[in-house]
Parts: C-alpha cells; sequence; structure tokens
C-alpha cells in the first residue's frame, strides 16, 4: 500500500458489534477498490469510478497516450470533499477543425429520489454532460490554464486529505505531460481564474458547492471518532509529475467487464 495513498480505517468501528464490523468492512472494501485498476477515462459507472479513481486523478490514460497521436487533452478535478461533491472535466482538443470537446461529470452525495429499480446504480452516477467548444472558446481555456500556473510544476510536498478542498489538472499539450494542483486554502486556489470560466461553460447544470471559511477547511483527514460516521476517506500526495505510489499496480481488465463500459 503506497504511502502518497493513506487509507484510514478506524479501529474504533470494530469494538461496536456486527452491524459496525459490517460498516468496516465495507469501507475497506471501497479503499481496496479505489486504487485498484487503471483508468481508462471518465465513466459515469459508480464501481467502474472507485475501481480507478486514484488512476483517474492521476491521469494514467492520458500520460500513456500522450504525444502519440498529436491530440491534445486536459483533466481537470474539483474535490470539494469526496464523499459530498466532485466534479471532473475531460477536454480534448480537436487540431483539424480547432475547438475542443468537453465531458463533464458531478458526482455528489447519493441521491436517493433519483434510484430506479432498472438502474439500481442511477442515484450514484451523477450527472454527465457534454459541450463542444469553438477554437475561439478553446484558445480562451488554454490561455486562462497557462496564466493560472496550470501548466507549471505543483507546489512540493502536498498532502491533499479527500474530506478538502482542490483541484488536480493534468493532460498532455504539444506532446508534454503536466500534472499540478490548487489547494484551498492558497494564494494559488484564489488567484486562479480557470474555474470562472468553466462556471461559464459548464454544461451540467449543477451549481458549484460553496466553499469554507480558510479556517474551516479540511487540512487533514477526520478523527477515528468523525471516521465511525461513514464514507470513503483517503489521503493523495502530490509529487511532481503526479501522485505519489502506484496508482494502477491491476491495469484496466476489471473495468473493460463492468456494465456500463
Amino acid at each position: 500500500m503506497s504511502r502518497g495513498h493513506q487509507r484510514t480505517v478506524p479501529a474504533t468501528l470494530f469494538r461496536h458489534g456486527l452491524a459496525h464490523g459490517v460498516k468496516a468492512a465495507a469501507m475497506a472494501v471501497s479503499l481496496l477498490a479505489l486504487a485498484g485498476c487503471g483508468s481508462v477515462g471518465p465513466t459515469d459507472n459508480p464501481l467502474a469510478r472507485k475501481l480507478t479513481w486514484f488512476s483517474y486523478l492521476n491521469g494514467d490514460d492520458l500520460r500513456s497516450r500522450c504525444g502519440k497521436d498529436g491530440a491534445d487533452r486536459f483533466r481537470l478535478i474539483f474535490n470539494a470533499d469526496y464523499n459530498r461533491h466532485v466534479r471532473t472535466y475531460d477536454v480534448v482538443g480537436d487540431s483539424d477543425r480547432g475547438g475542443a470537446a468537453v465531458e463533464a461529470h458531478v458526482i455528489e452525495a447519493t441521491d436517493l429520489a433519483r434510484m430506479t429499480l432498472t438502474d439500481p446504480f442511477s442515484a450514484a452516477r451523477g450527472r454527465t454532460a457534454t459541450l463542444q467548444l469553438t477554437a475561439a472558446q478553446y484558445d480562451s481555456f488554454i490561455g486562462r490554464l497557462r496564466d493560472d500556473g496550470a501548466f507549471d510544476p505543483p507546489p512540493q510536498g502536498l498532502r491533499l486529505p479527500s474530506n478538502g478542498f482542490y483541484w488536480l489538472i493534468n493532460g498532455c499539450r504539444a506532446g508534454q505531460w503536466f500534472f499540478t494542483a490548487f489547494p484551498y486554502p492558497s494564494s494559488r486556489f484564489t488567484n486562479a481564474h480557470f474555474p470562472e470560466l468553466l462556471r461559464g461553460l459548464d454544461p451540467t447544470g449543477v451549481a458549484f458547492p460553496g466553499l469554507p471559511e480558510p479556517d474551516d477547511a479540511p487540512q487533514t483527514l477526520p478523527s477515528s471518532g468523525q471516521l465511525a460516521d461513514g464514507g470513503v476517506f483517503f489521503e493523495i500526495q502530490v509529487g511532481r509529475d503526479g501522485l505519489v505510489g502506484p496508482t494502477a499496480p491491476f491495469g484496466a481488465l476489471l473495468l473493460s467487464a463492468l456494465p456500463g463500459k
């Protein structure tokens, strides 16, 4: 298990009878799933998402294709407490016609009102929408990322808890891999203007969540007592070119067999 991806399962969960033991076991399975397989891109399948999450954060699928087909690819991930709100944007440039295709996903706390008998995963799929950027919009997007330092290395020594707030951005531009992070609170986060641009373009119709006051923003994982309330908790460590530690130890074999992919 990588030091860069800390999975925390509190011992207190195992002291309060079978029900808590079952909850702890389910949490452990979820944590193992998060690190299990290699990402092949965005998905609305909640099981596939958990199986490939660290690999997706690290952009393993983008990195493997970088410079091979001439396409520029960008991935922007906003973590606003993993158990409550995550949104992702995958952007692929069109070198022939200009512009770019955007696939956006918003995953919020499970909404049982959206569960259906025909699709038991419906409550956890989140919202998915696509958008085609014009050449001018795409140029503005690239310029905003450049001005905000998205193509520069990330701050050194970052450790980001899943209950925190941050942007991760990675991709392939002109055949060169890049990876960076914007943690909250920080001047890097506050001074960035690309979120404003994304708000204006976002095709999902789901509002961005509000930010906590800087002093109230989580900087570490919750205490063991808070962890007992449920959810999946982990911490990622950011290196110069990606996440520290292995992110896809088993490859994408399991993902290819999942329904809905």
